[in-house]
């Protein structure tokens, strides 16, 4: 990776010798030495017109997949974060729920984050941006030896699970499918990690958890030693799982005009990725240290949304019906006791005031 792109790289520690290990990282301090929490002073930026401006620095989030860290990527190797005057120390996460912490601390102002994660900004402890893509990789696979063949056959047995992600809805609906309660089972709350290697262990019956960890457990067992018991598609269109970006609440109230600079630079961002798949799939690979070829599984399960659909699904009031239609979901596993009007926690006009 070129210099000025390996700068901005969160230390990770690998926690097996296996290729499971290039693609998970522990979460890490921000990039060029400066700790997450720790502001610096802003400097002028040259504008493409050579007049000043004042630099914006923005503490990002992300997540080492192909959803989550392509902005980051292209936004500091093809110039845009420069060229609209932000400066980005980006932060890296496995999961949404310890953003929504760094973010309450503090110490992190917008973040990606997948669906699993948007009732914590439904509870008021996140503002989202925009929506960005749709899920479609998240699923539940039990063990052959488990005897586990439907959704109702979990009774009784152990499932590890990441509380609070995407993997964790997929599990729920599908008990309720099989007429189940999550009180039926025993659900351990894991990281991506410990679900990998407890499945390839057979320490758990089943798994629930998104690509590319999916593609890893098949690599190391064998796809006739697991059962998938079902993912997204199998409960669309009842249900569809939107992956956003959120704000701290804080940061969008003092600093707007950071939040809008950062968006405009995730609009020039996005545009690129979607005319630049191949590009943005080994820049992306040479940062997260993810393989190739597991990013490019990861495509398959992802359905990007071009930065104009976004504005009309902001704009128009569908974007607020993905999310309330989520929120019934979370009413129902007790994650909420309520569903919030999602214009409570949706904040549509700095995206769209990026996009004109």
């Amino acid at each position: 990776m070129r210099k000025r792109l390996s700068m901005f790289k969160g230390k990770s520690v690998a926690f097996t010798s296996i290729v499971l290990s290039a693609m998970l990282a522990l979460s890490a301090c921000g990039s060029s030495g400066t700790p997450a929490g720790e502001a610096q002073t802003p400097s002028p930026a040259a504008t493409d017109g050579g007049k000043k401006q004042e630099v914006s620095e923005v503490r990002v989030g992300y997540i080492p997949d192909l959803n989550g860290a392509p902005p980051i990527v292209l936004g500091e190797e093809k110039g845009f974060f420069k060229e609209e005057g932000v400066k980005v120390t980006p932060v890296k996460f496995l999961s949404g729920p310890p953003e929504f912490q760094a973010m309450a601390a503090g110490d992190l102002d917008i973040a990606y984050i997948g669906p699993g994660a948007t009732f914590l900004a439904a509870q008021g402890k996140g503002t989202i941006l925009m929506p960005m893509s749709f899920s479609l990789s998240d699923m539940v696979l039990a063990t052959k030896k488990s005897g586990i063949t439907d959704w109702k056959d979990l009774k009784g047995k152990t499932v590890g699970v990441p509380k609070g992600t995407s993997g964790e809805m997929i599990l729920n609906l599908g008990l309720e499918k099989g007429g189940l309660k999550p009180s039926d089972v025993n659900i351990v709350n894991m990281d991506v990690a410990g679900a990998v290697t407890s499945f390839v262990a057979n320490k758990v019956d089943a798994v629930a958890i998104w690509s590319p960890y999916t593609a890893e457990i098949e690599k190391q067992v064998g796809k006739d030693n697991m059962i998938k018991l079902g993912d997204n598609k199998t409960f669309y269109p009842d249900y569809v799982f939107p992956a956003s970006w959120v704000v701290n609440p804080k940061f969008l109230k003092e600093k707007p005009e950071a939040v809008e600079k950062f968006l405009r630079a995730w609009i020039k961002a996005n545009d690129y990725k979607l005319q630049n798949v191949d590009e943005t799939i080994k820049l992306t690979a040479n940062y997260t240290q993810v393989p190739e070829d597991s990013l490019r599984e990861q495509r398959t399960g992802i359905e990007w949304m071009e930065s104009k659909k976004i504005a009309e699904a902001l704009q128009d009031g569908t974007a607020n019906k993905w999310y309330e239609n989520l929120e019934k979901l979370f009413v129902a596993t007790e994650k909420m006791t309520e569903i919030v009007p999602a214009d409570k926690f949706v904040a549509p006009q700095p995206f769209l005031n990026a996009s004109k």
